[in-house]
């Protein structure tokens, strides 16, 4: 009998370490598989960054300006996928429908022409890992009648949101 409940014994202990064994190696892989929240500064991330991915809603222009405004930097690598990119920029621009007509201008054309106007442009830095905004700005074109001058418009606050985040990570130099 003695015997019995000594094995007995020990199978309860082993299995009473097993649990815990388990119970800690468990723990410990859902402590690794969890994201850390980064312990650097946004303006940190941004600067240890090296590609970016960048998605857009609303108008063209906006995205294309600052897009290529990217491009040409060659501080960022432009990726295709999110997954690939240290950073997400989002260009966000909506547009909405002025309602100003223009006729197609021959007779018995029929063609009307609504014009969008986009009436905020907003850029967005983001960690791609966790999607904390990094940095965020707005510019608010200029309006105008003639849709040639709305364009430019845009371009111009395009150009000017880019340069104020590009001035965050490469201050210009004190003259």
């Amino acid at each position: 009998m003695t015997h019995r409940v000594f094995a007995r014994h020990i199978a309860f202990r082993f299995a009473g370490m097993l649990v815990i064994a388990v119970a800690l190696l468990a723990g410990g892989m859902s402590a690794q598989e969890a994201p850390k929240p980064s312990s650097m500064d946004p303006h940190a991330r941004i600067m240890a960054a090296t590609s970016i991915y960048i998605e857009h809603a609303g108008g063209t222009i906006p995205n294309d300006v600052i897009g290529d405004a990217f491009q040409g930097w060659g501080r960022y690598t432009v990726v295709s996928y999110p997954e690939r990119a240290n950073l997400v920029v989002s260009i966000n621009a909506p547009v909405s429908d002025s309602g100003v007509s223009v006729g197609g201008g021959g007779r018995g054309s029929g063609k009307a022409l609504s014009s969008g106007t986009v009436m905020q442009i907003r850029l967005t830095i983001l960690d791609a890992h966790d999607r904390v905004v990094l940095w965020s700005g707005i510019e608010q074109p200029k309006g105008s009648m003639k849709q040639h001058q709305r364009e430019d418009n845009e371009v111009e606050a395009s150009l000017k949101l880019f340069r104020r985040f590009r001035g965050t990570v490469e201050p210009e130099p004190a003259q």
